[in-house]
């Protein structure tokens, strides 16, 4: 098979959504399959939801910002800072006054 590097971009693109496509296929059928099984196996007790903001303050090396989680209703579950540089990187939880204070700040 040739290498599809020589193929234009977009033609290169299609091809991969294609290829794509055809393995959710596969992984569908095969879920059908055996979807009792996986479900008698590990039924959820529930489905959570939680939207994350990010506020970058900077990026490159280093990188800084805060990480916000809200719940269905858009309400404050909790917030991280971030410091990131040259491959590390580190969270610190925020408490409910410094959430509080992003909040007002970058969430008005």
């Amino acid at each position: 098979m040739a290498d599809d590097r020589t193929l234009p971009f977009k033609e290169r693109a299609y091809k991969h959504f294609k290829e794509a496509q055809e393995n959710l296929k596969n992984v569908q059928a095969l879920l059908h399959a055996y979807r009792s099984e996986i479900d008698t196996y590990r039924e959820p007790l529930s489905y959570d939801e939680r939207k994350e903001v990010t506020v970058l303050l900077s990026w490159g090396g280093p990188s800084d910002g805060y990480t916000v989680f809200f719940d269905k209703e858009n309400e404050p579950i909790e917030g991280y800072y971030f410091f990131a540089d040259w491959f590390e990187y580190e969270e610190i939880k925020l408490s409910e006054d410094v959430l509080d204070r992003v909040l007002c700040i970058y969430f008005w």
